[in-house]
């Protein structure tokens, strides 16, 4: 009984991965979603249908290309050190470059919490009274603590210094996308090619200058997750294994206290350890999962009482999550369930009274499932269109978010902005999307017999993602993380792809 439970949960979360990838890609080689240049300030996506023998063509060339690489033999006389410290300090320094050379600045929540952040290092908490923005937006506190520790530093409001921790943290999560699909598939040339991919995701280094703690978030639950996995190695010392863990916890903490989305990571570790208790018949598995809640939930309570302490203000939980929930099924001027202000005007408009402004987004809900209920081809549409101006728009916001710029721009740096650069940059990350989509539903069916729970944990955090922003507040920038997270699962297909056209031309000389 155990061991069919475990396998159903097993095949459960494997066939839910293959179905949702090869949704995204089938969706992904038909059409895209973008950004216009009149359009993208506004973040409106647009659709277009895609020439689809120009996307076969490029996918197959892409392949022959990587297949190219093994057969002569460029991928075993690299030695591996020599490519890893490439690929890290290939993404690191072009991450600095384009700091130095895009001359963007802040505006909307990256303005407001740079500006908060700058005032308490000056020990001024005056957006922490009522109706102020950390009241209504208390989830910021980890990235204002970040800030307000290197604006002290530097004596000022150097948010590039933000951009610079950015930068080192695209180079660890390269770093850690290595260690990990060498965890999982034990495979020197899933090792290269992840790295290869890593230093094609153009997207990381664009995403330097956005001041929200995306990168440094994702490098800090990454390294939670591996930490993890070195804990549950039972040929480890007890006290090894318990360091291990608590580093763990301290790593999803702080990914936690940045972005509050990769919580997401923290519930796919707990439900890891919960098949793990299961399947080795141990509590002690139970035991961790509660300390990794147990941790990371005292280190939030934690810096929330420090800045009350701080502040001599009480920190509310502010605006009730059910203005999210509601507001993600609402229709806007940008798209399906995306940001239309309907949570923030309803908060202050209620006084930022909580009890009054979740009543009010219940009835908004309630009144969203009726339209729903008694038209299910809207819902459909609805959230088909919510799904895909999401998962399917190639440059995931990275060439958006370096939309406020000024200054003297070299011609290549303002031809990136609204020139050609920018439509070739785009194309790139759309076949770079349909490549990666095509690689992990490959990995993932071809290898559908073979995995162990460990090896589907990203997918696992990547169909949570899904969920959640199925459900939550949409924008195609929030989904950038798990499209990082399924690196290694293309790798992987990518060389299962190599294995077929080797067997193929094996058979071809054989006869």
């Amino acid at each position: 009984m155990r061991n069919h439970i475990l396998n159903r949960g097993k095949q459960f979360i494997l066939w839910l991965s293959i179905l949702f990838m090869g949704f995204l890609l089938l969706v992904s080689f038909v059409s895209t979603a973008y950004f216009t240049g009149e359009t993208s300030f506004a973040e409106r996506p647009q659709y277009r249908m895609d020439n689809l023998f120009m996307n076969g063509l490029f996918l197959l060339m892409a392949v022959l290309l990587f297949y190219w690489l093994n057969q002569t033999g460029i991928l075993d006389r690299i030695p591996m050190k020599i490519l890893i410290g490439t690929a890290v300090f290939f993404v690191i320094g072009v991450s600095i470059l384009w700091t130095a050379v895009s001359h963007t600045y802040l505006e909307a929540d990256q303005k407001a919490v740079s500006w908060v952040s700058w005032l308490i290092s000056q020990n001024n908490f005056l957006f922490f009274e009522p109706g102020k923005y950390m009241q209504v937006y208390p989830n910021q506190l980890g990235l204002a603590a970040i800030l307000e520790v290197l604006y002290r530093l530097a004596g000022e409001e150097n948010y590039k210094l933000f951009m610079y921790v950015t930068a080192v943290s695209n180079g660890a999560v390269v770093y850690l996308l290595y260690k990990i699909t060498d965890r999982f598939f034990e495979s020197r040339k899933i090792n290269c090619l992840v790295l290869l991919l890593s230093m094609g995701c153009i997207h990381m280094m664009l995403y330097t200058t956005f001041i929200y703690g995306i990168m440094l978030g994702l490098a800090l639950a990454l390294a939670s997750f591996l930490m993890l996995w070195y804990a549950l190695e039972e040929k480890r010392s007890g006290k090894e294994r318990l360091c291990y863990l608590i580093l763990s916890a301290v790593f999803i903490g702080a990914s936690i206290l940045v972005k509050n989305n990769y919580s997401i990571f923290l519930v796919a570790m707990v439900l890891l350890l919960l098949y793990k208790a299961l399947e080795r018949k141990k509590l002690q598995p139970l035991v961790m999962a509660l300390l990794l809640i147990f941790i990371s939930s005292l280190m939030g309570k934690g810096l929330t009482v420090f800045y009350e302490v701080r502040s001599g203000q009480t920190i509310t939980k502010g605006m009730p999550k059910t203005l999210w929930i509601a507001m993600g099924m609402q229709e806007g001027e940008r798209a399906e369930g995306w940001y239309n202000e309907f949570n923030y005007d309803t908060f202050l408009n209620s006084g930022c009274d909580a009890v009054k402004s979740d009543a009010i987004a219940r009835e908004a809900i309630q009144k969203s499932l009726k339209k729903f209920a008694s038209d299910p081809l809207y819902a459909l549409t609805f959230y088909y269109k919510k799904t895909v101006s999401q998962w399917n728009e190639p440059t995931y916001a990275a060439l958006w978010v370096n939309q406020f710029h000024k200054g003297d721009f070299s011609k290549i740096v303002q031809s990136i902005y609204d020139g050609k650069l920018y439509v070739v940059l785009h194309e790139y990350m759309n076949i770079y999307q349909g490549l990666i989509f095509a690689a992990v539903s490959v990995c993932l069916y071809i290898r559908r017999k073979s995995w162990k729970p460990e090896q589907l944990f990203l997918m696992l955090v990547i169909l949570g993602g899904f969920a959640f922003h199925t459900i939550w507040e949409a924008k195609s920038q929030y989904i950038f993380p798990y499209f990082v997270s399924m690196l290694p699962y293309g790798a992987a297909g990518i060389w299962e792809c190599v294995i077929q056209i080797e067997g193929i031309r094996r058979k071809k000389n054989e006869s």
